[in-house]
């Protein structure tokens, strides 16, 4: 794991392994909900869909995926330093 500062108001880590790796077709959809190459084998095929939905809205970043069959995969994940506000619930109607 790598972090360094990506610009002056975001900071990027990087997440690499040496495992099997993935084809085009796979990378494409790992970050769709339910979507395992696992199956049967114990993986929801929810970890990297929630991962994205919180890397990219509740803390305004972005993730992406580079990946090569037999060489591995590397995330990187860029975060604005100051997470953007977030709207509260709306009251209306509470007592």
């Amino acid at each position: 794991v790598i972090a360094t500062m990506a610009t002056t108001e975001s900071v990027s880590i990087r997440i690499h392994d040496d495992g099997a790796g993935m084809t085009p077709e796979v990378q494409k959809r790992i970050f769709d909900p339910f979507y395992t190459t696992r199956l049967g084998q114990g993986g929801s095929g929810l970890g990297l869909h929630i991962t994205f939905n919180l890397v990219t809205g509740i803390l305004g970043g972005r993730i992406e995926v580079q990946s090569e069959p037999e060489h591995g995969s590397c995330f990187t994940i860029t975060l604005p330093l100051i997470a953007p506000e977030r709207a509260l619930p709306n009251s209306e109607g509470a007592s």
